[in-house]
C-alpha cells in the first residue's frame, strides 16, 4: 500500500511539474507573465487573509507585512517582464516565517504550505529556463 501510495504520489508530483515547465516555456514564447501574476496574486490574497483574521498579533503581521512588500516587489517586476528570483526567494523565506512562528489553524497552515511550494515551484521552473 505504501509503495503505490508512494509511486502515485510521485506521478503526480511529476505531471505537475511537467505541466509548470509548460506553462514556463509559454511564458518565455510570449514575453508575458501572467501566469506567474496569478500565482502572486493568490498568494497575496491568502496572506491578507492571514492578516485581517489575526488583527493584533504584531509578530505575525510583521512577517506578513514582509512577505506581501517582497511579493509586491516580485510582481512589479514582473509586469515589467523581468523575474527576480532574489525577491521571489525573499518572499518565500518571510512566508516561511509566518507558518513557522506563528499560531495558525490547521487550514491556514496548509493554505500557506502550498502557497510555498507553488512559489517555489514557479522559481525553479523559471529558473531552469
Amino acid at each position: 500500500m505504501k509503495l503505490t501510495m508512494r509511486r502515485l504520489l510521485f506521478g503526480f508530483a511529476a505531471v505537475l511539474l511537467v505541466a509548470a515547465w509548460g506553462q514556463s516555456r509559454a511564458m518565455a514564447q510570449d514575453g508575458s507573465y501572467s501566469d506567474a501574476r496569478q500565482v502572486v496574486q493568490r498568494v497575496q490574497d491568502d496572506l491578507r487573509h492571514v492578516k485581517h483574521e489575526d488583527a493584533g498579533n504584531h509578530k505575525q503581521e510583521d512577517h506578513v507585512e514582509g512577505a506581501l512588500k517582497h511579493l509586491s516587489d516580485f510582481d512589479r517586476g514582473l509586469s515589467n517582464n523581468k523575474f527576480d528570483k532574489g525577491r521571489l526567494d525573499a518572499a518565500i523565506d518571510h512566508m516561511r516565517k509566518v507558518v513557522d512562528d506563528n499560531t495558525l489553524d490547521t487550514h491556514t497552515r496548509d493554505t500557506l504550505n502550498a502557497d510555498i511550494d507553488s512559489l517555489r515551484q514557479l522559481r525553479e521552473v523559471r529558473g531552469n529556463m
